[in-house]
């Protein structure tokens, strides 16, 4: 696209044309922008209401559409790209309403039953304050068990906040899955939750 093309197009081509996800790279290349250009726009079109970010991280994704979008609520992809090393691309909008924070983020990290995205949450249990709001939440869908698992399993690799006591002492009664992988890795937790592991050793040298 030359700069009088640029110059003739108007704000809903200009638009039209980005709408949709995009990073800093795709916007320059889409317009033919230098970097500085391309993060001027960003700025311009979020002051316009336009553009939200979609996620965080050393890489922002942003989201632009035609029609003007309400300031977006950190969710779940927001909150675990900001505490972990190792950064998730969203692959659907995760909407949410109110206080969210790591409690939420890690009840609904379980429930997407996504390798990645359990893997990568394992770092919100460094920073769960109200582990009774965990437990409630969890148990609406059935996962503490799950929860419990993956916290032990973290707690090999990771530095994490102590569970309370309380919350521990419950036996399940059948075996679930955390993703569509049946393994028993780290048997003693896997027997001892009754939870199916898929991660191993290697998976978590990702992660810390």
């Amino acid at each position: 696209m030359n700069n009088n093309k640029k110059k003739r197009m108007s704000q809903y081509e200009l638009l039209y044309t980005l709408e949709g996800l995009h990073t800093v790279e795709t916007i320059m290349k889409e317009l033919s922008l230098r970097k500085q250009s391309a993060l001027n726009l960003i700025s311009k079109l979020k002051r316009e209401q336009h553009l939200i970010i979609w996620a965080g991280g050393r890489k922002k994704i942003y989201k632009i559409t035609i029609r003007k979008q309400l300031p977006r609520v950190h969710g779940m992809w927001d909150i675990i790209n900001k505490y972990s090393p190792m950064k998730l691309n969203p692959w659907y909008d995760h909407q949410v309403h109110g206080v969210y924070g790591p409690e939420e983020a890690l009840v609904d990290a379980i429930e997407t039953k996504s390798f990645r995205v359990i893997l990568t949450s394992m770092h919100l249990f460094r920073h769960i304050k109200d582990w009774k709001k965990v437990y409630n939440l969890s148990r609406k869908y059935n996962s503490w068990q799950k929860i419990c698992a993956v916290y032990d399993v973290s707690m090999l690799f990771i530095k994490v906040g102590r569970m309370p006591e309380k919350y521990i002492h419950f036996k399940p009664q059948k075996w679930q899955q955390l993703t569509q992988l049946k393994k028993k890795n780290f048997p003693e937790i896997a027997n001892k939750w009754k939870i199916y592991i898929p991660f191993n050793q290697n998976d978590m040298r990702e992660i810390y």
